[in-house]
């Protein structure tokens, strides 16, 4: 409750210290969410982790908010947003592309993505993303500064994820890569670029959770990308439902993922941002490769030794009614999106006209 009356403040706010408050109690909220089994050596090494680098952070956006007050006798952010790069301005965008993941402040995500357990990652991959993005919109920043973290996110989420045998770590490397899809769309510093960032990060948000519960049902402590050979024999409509939000996310189309790329390319093609685009797509290719070994693993694979006593030795996890409507939910907006994206369209393009 505290995380999300947090994300609620962060979006609504419109004073520095106002967001430092709300930036904090989050932060808290969640060191104390990850750290929760204090038994697992492992979440409070993840928790602590968290704690301190937020903390560095958070420094960072006080000393901004600091600074910007005495040159200008003011926390708003309107002000803020119309003024031009400074030294307080970078300072605090910088804090915010820390909360955020996005390259080359995305040092803490991989450890702690692994680090964490299910409940918890959740909420750390979703709804601090999400209100920060609500601060960085009405901010505005530097295009030059934001196409820099675009692009070096680009480039880490491709290429980290190649050789990761870790599930939660390939999730994290794949959020570097979708932020710096969204960060594309806000750096061209329009209404269409907002809108399909915007747009983006719903896809995204969806599909992470589908992964979560995939991860919570089906797999060990030990989240090795090698257990997804074993899905098959589980359930075979799960394993189908893997492989649509799978190709969405590489990007395939005609999936949701490739809708919300081409959406956020064409914006920046439109407003000239030719040699970021070319990265973004040559970043998405590589990047395909470690999706589709997942379906690789899962459909071709023969299970190991291990995985098949284990299947003998232990009653597999049969799906709760509860799991199965929410996986079910999830499964069918991004399928929706397919035939009719025009009401999510919408629905976000008068979401967005409220921030102008």
């Amino acid at each position: 409750l505290s995380i999300i009356l947090a994300s609620i403040l962060l979006i609504s706010a419109n004073n520095l210290l106002a967001i430092y408050i709300a930036m904090e109690l989050q932060s808290l909220s969640l060191f104390i969410l990850i750290a929760k089994k204090r038994n697992s050596v492992d979440k409070v090494e993840a928790a602590l982790k968290y704690f301190v680098l937020s903390s560095i952070s958070s420094g960072f956006f006080l000393l901004g908010s600091a600074l910007y007050f005495s040159f200008n006798g003011s926390c708003d952010l309107y002000t803020l947003s119309i003024s031009t790069l400074s030294l307080e301005k970078v300072l605090i965008i910088v804090a915010l592309l820390f909360k955020l993941s996005a390259a080359p402040f995305h040092i803490w995500a991989p450890d702690i993505y692994q680090g964490c357990d299910n409940s918890s990652l959740i909420l750390l991959g979703t709804l601090p993303k999400i209100s920060i993005l609500g601060v960085m919109i009405v901010l505005l920043p530097n295009v030059k500064l934001i196409l820099f973290a675009t692009i070096i996110s680009l480039l880490v989420g491709c290429l980290g994820a190649l050789n990761q045998t870790n599930i939660k770590k390939l999730l994290a490397y794949s959020g570097i890569i979708n932020m710096g899809f969204i960060l594309l769309g806000i750096s061209t510093n329009s209404f269409s670029g907002i809108e399909a960032s915007v747009l983006y990060v719903f896809i995204y948000s969806l599909s992470f959770l589908f992964f979560i519960f995939i991860i919570n049902l089906f797999m060990s402590q030990r989240d090795n990308i090698s257990e997804f050979s074993g899905l098959l024999g589980v359930n075979t409509v799960l394993l189908v439902s893997t492989a649509f939000l799978v190709l969405s996310l590489a990007g395939i189309p005609p999936f949701a993922g490739f809708l919300i790329k081409w959406i956020i390319l064409t914006t920046a093609i439109s407003y000239n941002f030719i040699f970021s685009s070319i990265i973004s797509i040559v970043c998405a290719v590589i990047a395909g490769v470690y999706y589709l070994r997942l379906l690789k693993i899962s459909y071709f694979q023969v299970d190991k030794s291990f995985f098949i006593w284990k299947k003998v030795l232990i009653k597999d996890n049969t799906i709760s009614l509860n799991n199965s409507i929410i996986l079910g939910l999830i499964f069918f907006i991004t399928t929706f999106l397919i035939v009719c994206p025009h009401i999510f369209l919408e629905i976000i393009h008068f979401g967005t006209l409220s921030v102008f």
